[in-house]
């Protein structure tokens, strides 16, 4: 494997999705990121009153939050930057309604091969339901073997396949809008969280408008003018003040139309897959320049892929931490 394919891209937006081991943050990194959990969620065990309340956050916070990662299988390295300007929306309560935010800034994710930047907005009424929109302008610089595109989606996009193919990469851009809602919950030490996204992409590609490409965050066929279905869901314990552990579930659905080709519709380039994950947080402080420093490692199973089944795990290796910079 060439130092090339090892930088190839990646755009982990796990949100993976993810819940921060000190579970007190509610700024929320993307897919694949570290999980956090607020700490105003319901737990059905605590008597909402005042002296179980934590105290409410500022009510106007800006902030800077940072994730960088490295993944194998596929393999890729990215950083993720968000700068975020939060309201909070009322005074709740109750632990329903404590951990409640409107916000928007800019998000920029950069890796080898390709650059994207846009705004993002999040609404969180209650502490069980968080919405985010993000609009992204992508670039891909043609390095790295990045982008390749194809007239059909029954293309071989394997790793030996791309890599043999890697000539034919090339540098273009479009859009990419993206909707994620978000249901969590906590009870006692247990937290469960789920966050679907759904995506359309508007991509210049050669071969036109029908065509797809690889894309690889998503790891699989993307229709160059389509939509795109995933799914990160949590199982995890707060073992300690700075330490989770638990598991992932991550799924993605791409969607292709009969005018890809003959049968396209009927094309299945979904994945699915399973595995523990573990993060720890150097330290719990908030209100600092150097939040919550927090080490991720999650690696998971394929239980379906067109070309990654077996005992080669996926894995992923990041670190994140937010600055306050107002209202911390």
């Amino acid at each position: 494997m060439t130092l090339r394919r090892t930088l190839s891209a990646l755009s982990l937006s796990l949100c993976l999705g993810a819940a921060a081991p000190a579970a007190a943050s509610s700024a929320q990194e993307e897919r694949s990121a570290v999980p956090e959990t607020p700490q105003t969620t319901p737990d059905p065990s605590d008597t909402p009153n005042a002296a179980t309340l934590p105290p409410l956050g500022p009510d106007v916070r800006l902030y800077f939050t940072t994730f960088n990662v490295f993944r194998w299988n596929p393999l890729g390295l990215e950083s993720q930057n968000r700068l975020i300007l939060q309201k909070r929306l009322y005074e709740g309560q109750s632990l329903l309604t404590r951990d409640n935010f409107v916000n928007g800034g800019v998000s920029l994710k950069a890796n080898p091969a390709a650059l994207k930047v846009g705004p993002v907005v999040e609404f969180q009424p209650l502490a069980i339901l968080n919405l985010r929109a993000t609009y992204e302008y992508v670039r891909f610089m043609g390095t790295m073997g990045f982008l390749q595109s194809y007239g059909d989606p029954r293309m071989d996009f394997s790793d030996d396949a791309r890599s043999l193919t890697e000539g034919r990469s090339y540098s273009t851009s479009g859009h990419h809008y993206i909707v994620e809602p978000t249901l969590q919950a906590k009870f006692g030490s247990i937290v469960v969280r789920s966050k679907a996204s759904v995506e359309y992409w508007n991509m210049d590609l050669r071969e036109g408008s029908a065509a797809t490409f690889y894309d690889p965050l998503l790891d699989t066929l993307v229709p160059g003018r389509g939509w795109v279905f995933t799914n990160d869901s949590d199982l995890l314990m707060l073992a300690t003040p700075q330490l989770t552990v638990g598991a992932r579930f991550s799924a993605v659905w791409p969607r292709y139309t009969d005018r890809m080709g003959p049968g396209a519709a009927e094309v299945d380039n979904s994945h699915m897959r399973v595995g523990p994950l573990l993060a720890y947080a150097f330290t719990t402080r908030e209100g600092t320049a150097f939040n919550k420093p927090t080490l991720l490692v999650h690696a998971s199973w394929y239980l379906k892929h067109p070309n990654r089944v077996g005992l080669v795990p996926y894995m992923i290796a990041g670190f994140a931490f937010t600055s306050d910079i107002l209202g911390g």
